[in-house]
């Protein structure tokens, strides 16, 4: 019966030929920022900053994520996804402009205010896939997306790295000029919100969303979704978010050696988002591929932690490419499925909203680990976190296997 209902589902499925444009907007937009994150941290040393305040000015672009990211989803269901693609993909434009400018710590700072005002687009391209995807097909196309996601990561960390050999202006410049290919791409996206409300009503829920996140607390599934998605965040951002300033302490590399490390990422990913994912899924189901890739995920945090020099690092982060590759597909499909199409970018903007936080809280702590602690303390820490969501997915799986009798009974 498993085996007849996988059959069915991967038979009826049909490529949107829109996910094109929207995987070649996701590509150009990742190769822009994968090519300028590593980058900062080492931007920020030159510049004479610590390891904590390199943390402080990391965490603004997050904190004004906080504020953008559900604003962003209510925009897009008033005024359409075609516009906010465009407004956050010029303010993505304006802060990388502003990084090529930025020879002194408030420039740097400032770049990565504006940039993060409106300059991610997640919100809305997770929202397009979810409007022209059937619920059933969507962790397979969120796949996709990770996989397209993964391919921006192998050649933008080798590009910045490279540039950065010149000067840390040129790769800065070079991501503004990749921007504005993906403001072209959008001018060729289809609107898919054709009925809009009449008017916006922006309150303060919708820019600190304390109802929603109260009310999709009260749904125990939604919930649930909400939190894994947190714990996996917090552990994963923890090491990501420093990883730059991790390997520069630890293992004593430049900013084009991270770039190497940044593209093997890139390169795993993409491969087994493109080849793997499906049968994974086929043969494991949503709930043991997600353990399997949770699994990995400690795996590659301990082998960083004891890692002995540079190159042995490549051997974990294969063991991270396969975590997060199977991992962040699952959770958000589970929760994309968790609420109706019209609450979708709400609950989507909700979760960025979490894990902004998580990305404001987790460069600071990385920073202040790496200045004062043994930098091993870091992923040995994001292992701890990481390996919660094993704990969290046995309580669910024992409440489901007890709910059924009960709802029966009623």
């Amino acid at each position: 019966m498993a085996d007849n209902s996988a059959k069915l589902e991967t038979d009826d499925f049909v490529f949107d030929k829109r996910l094109y444009v929207v995987f070649l907007i996701i590509f150009t937009e990742v190769l822009g920022f994968s090519m300028v994150l590593p980058l900062i941290p080492f931007l920020g040393l030159s510049l004479g900053l610590t390891p904590i305040e390199i943390g402080l000015i990391i965490s603004v672009f997050s904190v004004c994520q906080l504020f953008a990211s559900p604003i962003t989803g209510k925009l897009s269901d008033r005024f359409g996804r075609k516009p906010l693609f465009l407004v956050s993909q010029a303010s993505t434009f304006a802060g990388f402009l502003l990084l090529g400018f930025a020879t002194t710590p408030i420039l740097l700072l400032f770049a990565r205010l504006i940039d993060g005002l409106l300059g991610s687009n997640m919100t809305v391209s997770q929202a397009y896939i979810s409007d022209i995807t059937e619920p059933k097909h969507r962790t397979r196309v969120y796949g996709y997306s990770s996989g397209v996601f993964g391919a921006g990561l192998i050649f933008g960390p080798v590009i910045g790295g490279v540039l950065s050999t010149i000067s840390y202006s040129v790769p800065m410049f070079f991501a503004a000029s990749i921007t504005t290919i993906s403001i072209i791409l959008v001018l060729f996206l289809p609107e898919t919100i054709t009925s809009k409300p009449d008017k916006l009503s922006l309150k303060f829920n919708d820019i600190i969303p304390v109802k929603d996140v109260i009310r999709f607390a009260k749904t125990p599934h939604v919930r649930n979704s909400l939190l894994m998605f947190f714990i996996y965040n917090v552990g994963f951002h923890l090491f990501i978010a420093n990883f730059s300033l991790l390997a520069e302490t630890q293992f004593h590399v430049g900013a084009d050696q991270v770039g190497f490390y940044m593209a093997w990422i890139g390169i795993l990913r993409v491969t087994i988002q493109t080849f793997l994912i499906a049968r994974i899924l086929r043969a494991l189901g949503e709930n043991s591929m997600l353990r399997t890739g949770t699994v990995a995920l400690v795996i590659s945090m301990l082998g960083i932690a004891f890692s002995p020099d540079y190159l042995f690092v490549f051997v974990p982060l294969i063991f991270l490419a396969y975590g997060t590759g199977v991992s962040r597909p699952i959770l958000t499909s589970k929760l994309a499925n968790s609420v109706t199409k019209k609450e979708t970018a709400t609950v989507l903007g909700v979760n960025n909203s979490l894990i902004s936080v998580a990305q404001i809280l987790t460069p600071i702590v990385g920073g202040f680990i790496i200045q004062y602690l043994p930098s091993q303390t870091l992923p040995i820490l994001s292992a701890l976190f990481l390996a919660s969501i094993l704990l969290f997915l046995k309580t669910n799986t024992e409440r489901q296997e007890n709910t059924p009798v009960m709802n029966d009974q009623t």
